[in-house]
């Protein structure tokens, strides 16, 4: 099954974890330290290759059922999926920002965890 890292509402106790549905949680952890965080209009998160932030996330065992019927299409238009690394050097299915997406944006890499930017 494919691994993908959420680091958003769909993560357990937010608003889209519905869409997650009852795969199992294999982690929590960060990225591995080489990317950027941003907040999309202030509405959901967003990854972007090449900082130095490690990002909170949880770790999920979906079907490509579930990805392609259930999570995907919930996702914002201003993501798009890719791969990631993680802190252990593993990869990872994650959505990262569309390369060109021009909405505003917030950087938070310093914060680097979307719970704790939205609390």
């Amino acid at each position: 099954m494919p691994r993908m890292f959420l680091n958003g509402t769909a993560m357990s106790g937010g608003a889209d974890h519905h869409l997650v549905g009852d795969a199992p949680l294999v982690a929590r952890t960060t990225t591995a330290p080489r990317y950027r965080f941003h907040a999309v209009e202030g509405r959901y998160p967003a990854l972007e290759e090449g900082g130095t932030a490690a990002v909170a996330g949880e770790l999920y065992e979906l079907s490509y059922a579930q990805l392609r019927e259930v999570l995907l299409p919930g996702e914002p238009d201003g993501l798009e999926l890719g791969v990631i690394e993680l802190a252990d050097g593993s990869g990872s299915l994650a959505m990262i920002l569309r390369p060109g997406h021009t909405a505003p944006r917030t950087d938070i890499s310093d914060i680097a965890d979307w719970r704790e930017y939205r609390s």
